[in-house]
């Protein structure tokens, strides 16, 4: 046996989102599938919820640690903003699961949701800073609202 024990050994961010989202998965898949009687639709509404789970539990780990210091070079996917996809994705999964109360064919409802996804996914990736960067500027070229007093 090992001396190691698990207070010992780190849990890294993206084991805590893995985990869950499995459970967000299992949890909307299975509600969606007794609710309508629609296996498919409720693997997708898990799907999406779970995935966004999996990207945004992560990011909001990464963004609350002061040490964590993104490595810009490495990152193939600089262009990919986890936390906008996390919090787009997981929303769609629940835009799907509303609407079906609505309307009785789940094509209208995963395409709005997947539209909405989309929207969201622009504007936050556009809003939300980075794991790992300033959310406030620090350098002379950033713009204060003192400046509109003038």
């Amino acid at each position: 046996m090992s001396d190691a024990t698990m207070d010992e050994v780190p849990i890294s961010p993206g084991l805590v989102g893995g985990a869950a989202g499995v459970v967000t998965f299992g949890v909307l898949a299975s509600v969606t599938a007794l609710l309508f009687d629609r296996i498919a639709v409720g693997v997708l509404v898990g799907a999406l919820s779970g995935v966004g789970i999996f990207y945004t539990v992560p990011y909001t780990i990464r963004r609350a640690d002061e040490g964590y210091v993104r490595d810009a070079h490495q990152n193939l996917a600089r262009s990919f903003h986890p936390g906008a996809a996390g919090y787009a994705l997981s929303g769609a999964g629940v835009v799907v699961l509303a609407l079906l109360f609505v309307f009785e064919s789940p094509l209208l409802p995963v395409a709005a949701a997947l539209a909405l996804a989309m929207a969201e996914y622009v504007v936050l990736s556009r809003v939300l800073p980075r794991a790992g960067e300033s959310s406030v500027e620090d350098g002379e070229d950033a713009w204060s609202s003192d400046e509109w007093d003038d």
